[in-house]
């Protein structure tokens, strides 16, 4: 029997420090706050989480980082420690940047911060701009998060309000594509560029010659910080955010490193056929497909999950139903990843497209003997490859598909194909 899911609170000495108390309800399409939290204008903030303190004396503070061990939280879980000290070793004038634009349209876990803990998220940023000695700081939306730009500008309308003395910090709306939030798209805006991924030969400085150092994080991951600065090692909120796709809806949880995939499902799921999922996608769009006798006993901990090869990424717990079409829904997935190519590389221009085309042939019964084999090619050969290894991910996807789907794949390929669009899982935009 699974245990009870434990949403941590802050309520109580008692009980675990954490971000969010209480599950939050957000629409399937869209990123408003339906239910689960009011939002926290300043004073509610304070009286919750306290003043956060001027950060005067760096080297603690990093010290603080790493022994809780914080890592980015948009997906590629880089040390964040490791990054302010790049800033660092650049010399002060840096920009520092939070980024909200969640590129998976199913995960929705930086806009419920920023719609309820804006405080919290602008501590963090604050504290780090305190830390590499930055000039100016960004918070990055999507160009439509209207509920979110809304939020961050009354956030800090308040803290003008209150006569806090900190660096300015202006909201940036980008397009609306799924590699708008990628880090070097980001940067090359700020350095008047297009908001496209680009190559860089040193991952550590990102930024071009000649210009300012940027330091990019998720959200989550400076109001990590904003925890952190305010309540110490000792109170530091040891949890995973999470945004669970339902059919009609999304749940964004804060959960503990004990609580089991199993955990999420039964508290936040709503099974459309009364029977347990057939298998889960973990981390994102680019993550991985785990089968639901695999998933349901592993923790939601990224250590736990990386000695199985899998990831929380982004954070995304999508459960296919029972009825449903692995092969089907994957397919979907990968043509809407080829899709939002920045169409600079030949492998998204060319290969993802390719793998989309043939994973659309398979699971509609056109495809031919060759077919597995020319898929299994085809991602062989652009993986790994272009300058944002965006085809990285929906290979990945892909491939955990055709291993945990094996049957469907079969099925498809004998031209018995499953009527599956009325379990499309994932929410995309409508345009696609």
């Amino acid at each position: 029997m699974n245990r009870q899911l434990t949403v941590v609170g802050r309520r109580g000495p008692e009980l675990e420090p954490s971000l969010l108390s209480a599950p939050v309800v957000v629409p399937r399409e869209g990123t408003e706050v339906l239910s689960g939290l009011e939002r926290h204008d300043l004073d509610a903030h304070r009286a919750e989480f306290g003043v956060r303190p001027r950060l005067t004396d760096v080297e603690p503070f990093l010290d603080s980082l790493r022994e809780i061990g914080l890592t980015g939280r948009g997906g590629g879980h880089f040390p964040v420690v490791a990054k302010w000290r790049s800033i660092l070793a650049a010399g002060p004038g840096a920009t520092v940047v939070a980024n909200a634009a969640e590129g998976e349209p199913g995960c929705a876990k930086d806009a419920v911060l920023l719609q309820t803990r804006p405080h919290l998220v602008l501590d963090g940023l604050v504290t780090a701009m305190e830390a590499v000695g930055a000039l100016e700081g960004v918070v990055w939306l999507h160009q439509g998060a209207d509920a979110t730009a809304r939020s961050v500008r009354a956030a800090l309308a308040e803290r003008a309000r209150a006569g806090l003395v900190e660096p300015p910090i202006r909201v940036f709306l980008a397009p609306d594509r799924y590699l708008s939030g990628e880090a070097t798209s980001i940067i090359r805006t700020l350095e008047g560029g297009p908001t496209l991924p680009r190559w860089v030969e040193d991952p550590a400085r990102p930024w071009s010659p000649g210009h300012r150092p940027v330091l990019v994080q998720n959200t989550e991951s400076l109001a990590r910080v904003g925890a952190l600065a305010l309540g110490g090692v000792g109170r530091y909120p040891s949890t995973t955010l999470l945004t669970v796709i339902n059919d009609t809806h999304r749940v964004v949880v804060e959960v503990g490193p004990e609580t089991t995939y199993g955990d999420v499902v039964a508290s936040t799921w709503r099974s459309p056929d009364g029977h347990a999922p057939r298998a889960v996608l973990v981390g994102g769009y680019g993550g991985s497909w785990v089968a639901w006798d695999d998933v349901r006993h592993l923790p939601v901990d990224q250590q736990a999950l990386r000695a199985r090869g899998l990831s929380t990424g982004a954070g995304l717990v999508g459960p296919l139903p029972a009825r449903a079409c692995g092969l089907e829904e994957s397919a979907r997935l990968v043509r809407y990843l080829a899709g939002q190519s920045a169409r600079q590389c030949g492998p998204c221009v060319f290969g993802l497209a390719s793998v989309s085309e043939v994973a659309d042939d398979l699971a509609g019964g056109r495809a031919g003997g060759s077919s597995r084999r020319r898929l299994d090619r085809f991602m062989s050969e652009i993986s790994g490859r272009g300058a944002c290894r965006h085809p990285d991910g929906a290979i990945r996807m892909l491939a955990s598909a055709l291993d945990v789907f094996s049957d469907d794949v079969s099925r498809h390929r004998r031209g018995r194909t499953c009527d599956a669009s009325l379990y499309a899982v994932m929410p995309l935009p409508k345009e696609d």
